[in-house]
């Protein structure tokens, strides 16, 4: 039966293209998974398996003065068992994305002497079951000399404070600054100047399959299929291949169904580098999967950013100058990219979607005993939203002016774009002040307004909260990710294959973790090819299948291979118009094709693709300089970037006796440019706003003074979510051929300060300016006694 209904279904109608970019088709992945018949790497057992479990240490900075692995290697079923010393010709893992300058320490495979956060691995256990492996590993005899650890970002920067890292003074990996400076000068001439503190919290990702891998090394060919729930294939085979020392082309990663990835499944780990080299050494195959407690201390953390802010505006709100000092928390080890996302994702966006002519921004990444701090939906862009957010609604506030008045007197607009920002961004596109009036339109602003006077004047504390938020995506130019740092390319590949029945295979080097790339992709290819997507079979993560490719993050799996399939598929789609146009005796440009049906303009001859496609791979009836074939490799590699943006909304009401938020309402309008299937973009946008959520009222990882996790992450459930309110405007981007920006990240940049400037308006009238994420009752309740407290001090002391 085929995928695609008969409501959705183009139109055949004589000399009309099929359209299906832009239709909400459904998901044509989904039922291979409501049925049971996805395959994770955890599904995955080979011939011969073996199985890995880890020795993890408790504290956040020891030194191991004993490890004694002989009862675990005498236990039953144990093939071998390893410290550090056991490894010494491993490398460290690598950084990938560095800046010039940084002090660079990387994640050692095996604790060799010193350890550093909780969590980090001390010894690993191979045998042939899992119950065999994890039960040896209790068996492991480690003697800790226990050290002060440092927690604190700000507290590892004093003068004084222990060293993570021996040889690294103040415990700072990186310095950036940015910005053309004169704020204080600025700053004179203001009406207003603010100081603003704000924190992004450390949040544990929490995919709901954990990291996976098995490594698979075949000592009769010598080559290395390496299994991993992975979002970069490619660059995965790439830096395990330099860190392992191993011939790139011998190695095979496979990174099949993945169960949510969400940033920390695209970096390299010290498992997966272990794993490869014990295959190696084993000739066995060698499997680990993440227990949930090993997820919350091994796989990287996101946010933990503090940040301060001098704002200085006019009368009217129209801020005149922006200074930002932050002090990012990068853990005890650099991870994959760890100075690039808390400094380049962070202040380059900080101004946001406003003209601001003044800006400086210097932003310190710090080294402490913590699990490091890595990519997570968003990566820098959230945090430099939630600031520069904040600072339009405190102006604002302090001013006695309406939030979103204030962002309009703020806005960048049409006529200056494409703008570039005083910290280094481009805005290439916008209609922000549209975004926003379709959203206090839909939202209907000035009643809830009137609301919220009613409820003022009942005692009751009832707060709107405005956000607009660029997350500039879709990376990027390859000679500037060079000079930056990046050790990556910018690019995406594709190779797109009619076969020689009309079907095609779509090769993507991007990598779908839940967004739906199977559906999207075939939608782009249908439309250049003019047959329906469910003749198309998408193909992604495997390195011997799938041309040399960058990888899914960012949000630029539809921007940039979307936009290498469009590439591929128009070139084949023009050699088949030809052929079509031979066969049918007419020229290419008076050719239609639609629903798998060429024809000629007026309707009086036709010719099945699948008859082109025939003739295309066999040479028959054509004319030799046609050539055989109808295949196209794309390397897409786009000059610029795109900037999705938008504009939310959140309306809360307080319980000012327990502090608890009751998140009333919740509307996103966003413009993601051109939108490859509305169902889709709806879903992307719910993903991202359930996780901003999230951050602004439950989820923290809250650390003890050892490193250790206090609790469990408080996920949200369905249940304590509202029902979300969508709605898109469309500019499209010109730094791409679909016009596409991104989505994927939307709703955890938008989120956060949007219930942020709800919370704080509702309690304003109170005297509270602040509060940090998450705003959990007890927070919100202490702030509100707090500024009571205040109050009953004032009335006495009159």
């Amino acid at each position: 039966m085929s995928a695609i209904s008969e409501s959705s279904a183009a139109s055949t109608d004589t000399g009309k293209e099929t359209t299906w970019i832009g239709r909400p088709l459904p998901r044509m992945e989904d039922q291979r998974f409501l049925v049971g018949k996805g395959r994770y790497v955890d599904d995955i057992v080979l011939p011969n398996q073996l199985f890995a479990a880890f020795v993890r240490s408790p504290h956040g900075h020891a030194r191991v003065s004993k490890l004694d692995l002989s009862k675990a290697r005498s236990a039953s079923g144990v093939v071998a068992a390893y410290g550090g010393s056991d490894i010494q010709g491993l490398k460290d893992v690598p950084p990938n994305w560095v800046l010039p300058g940084s002090h660079v320490k990387g994640r050692p495979p095996l604790v060799r002497e010193t350890v550093r956060h909780v969590g980090e691995a001390v010894a690993v256990i191979i045998a042939e079951t899992q119950a065999e492996a994890v039960d040896a590993a209790a068996l492991v005899d480690v003697t800790y000399e226990v050290y002060p650890a440092l927690i604190d970002q700000n507290l590892a920067l004093e003068e004084g404070a222990p060293r993570v890292h021996a040889d690294i003074k103040n415990n700072t990996a990186t310095i950036m600054p940015a910005g053309a400076g004169g704020f204080d000068a600025a700053a004179a001439e203001a009406y207003l100047n603010i100081k603003l503190t704000v924190k992004n919290q450390r949040l544990i990702p929490f995919p709901i399959e954990p990291r996976a891998v098995n490594a698979d090394f075949d000592a009769a060919t010598s080559r290395l299929t390496f299994y991993s729930s992975n979002q970069i294939p490619h660059m995965l085979r790439r830096m395990l291949a330099a860190a392992l020392e191993f011939p790139e082309h011998k190695l095979r990663v496979i990174s099949p169904d993945v169960g949510g990835g969400f940033g920390p499944k695209m970096h390299f780990y010290p498992e997966e580098l272990l794993l490869a080299w014990l295959t190696t050494q084993l000739a066995r195959p060698v499997k680990w999967t993440e227990t949930r407690s090993e997820n919350n201390v091994a796989t990287t953390h996101g946010r933990d950013h503090n940040m301060v802010a001098d704002i200085a505006a006019d009368a009217d709100g129209k801020i005149l100058a922006l200074r930002v000092r932050g002090v990012a928390n990068i853990g005890a080890y650099l991870s994959s990219m760890g100075t690039g996302v808390p400094t380049i994702n962070v202040a380059l966006f900080l101004l946001g979607v406003y003209a601001i002519p003044v800006s400086e921004a210097l932003i310190t990444c710090v080294y402490t005993n913590t699990t490091p701090v890595d990519a997570y939906r968003g990566a820098g862009r959230p945090e430099a939203a939630y600031l520069i957010e904040r600072a339009i609604d405190r102006v604002a506030l302090e001013l006695g002016l309406d939030p979103a008045e204030v962002r309009f007197r703020n806005f960048i607009q049409p006529e200056q774009l494409p703008y570039r920002q005083g910290v280094g961004t481009k805005i290439d596109s916008g209609q922000f002040a549209n975004t926003l009036n379709l959203a206090l339109e839909k939202i209907n602003y000035k009643a809830l307004r009137r609301e919220q006077e009613a409820a003022r004047a009942e005692g009751r504390l009832f707060g709107v909260g405005v956000s607009n938020y660029t997350e500039t995506c879709a990376m990027g130019f390859g000679p500037l990710l060079g000079a930056i740092g990046f050790d990556r390319g910018g690019y995406e590949s594709a190779l797109v294959r009619v076969h020689p029945d009309g079907h095609v295979s779509v090769f993507s080097g991007s990598h779908s973790h839940g967004q739906g790339h199977v559906t999207t992709f075939a939608q782009i290819a249908a439309d250049s090819l003019g047959i329906t997507p469910d003749e198309i079979e998408v193909i992604q993560g495997d390195t011997d299948q799938v041309p040399f490719g960058t990888g899914t993050f960012n949000s630029r799996s539809v921007a940039v291979g979307g936009s290498a399939i469009k590439i591929a598929a128009d070139r084949i789609a023009q050699k088949m118009k030809k052929i079509a146009g031979h066969l049918l005796q007419s020229s290419p440009e008076k050719i239609f094709v639609s629903q798998g049906v060429f024809g000629t303009e007026d309707g009086q001859a036709t010719i099945r693709a699948r008859d082109v496609a025939k003739a295309a791979w066999t040479g028959h009836n054509i004319p030799y300089d046609f050539g055989i074939g109808l295949e196209e490799t794309e390397f897409y590699h786009p000059v610029d970037m795109s900037s999705p943006y938008g504009a939310h909304i959140a309306v809360v009401e307080i319980d000012r006796e327990t502090g608890e938020v009751d998140l009333k309402r919740y509307l996103a309008v966003d413009d993601c440019g051109v939108i490859i299937n509305p169902l889709l973009a709806r879903g992307q946008v719910h993903g991202g706003l359930a996780q901003g959520i999230g951050q602004a009222l439950y989820e923290t990882a809250a650390l003890d003074s050892d490193g250790r996790p206090t609790a469990e992450p408080s996920i949200p459930r369905s249940d304590m979510l509202p029902r979300f309110e969508t709605d898109h405007t469309i500019s499209p981007s010109n730094t791409n051929p679909l016009g596409a920006k991104g989505i994927g990240e939307a709703g955890a940049v938008g989120a956060p300060p949007a219930i942020a400037n709800a919370i704080i308006d509702a309690l304003w009238p109170l005297g509270v300016k602040e509060v940090d994420m998450p705003f959990t009752p007890e927070r919100v309740l202490n702030a509100i006694e707090e500024a009571v407290g205040r109050d009953a001090k004032k009335v006495a002391a009159q």
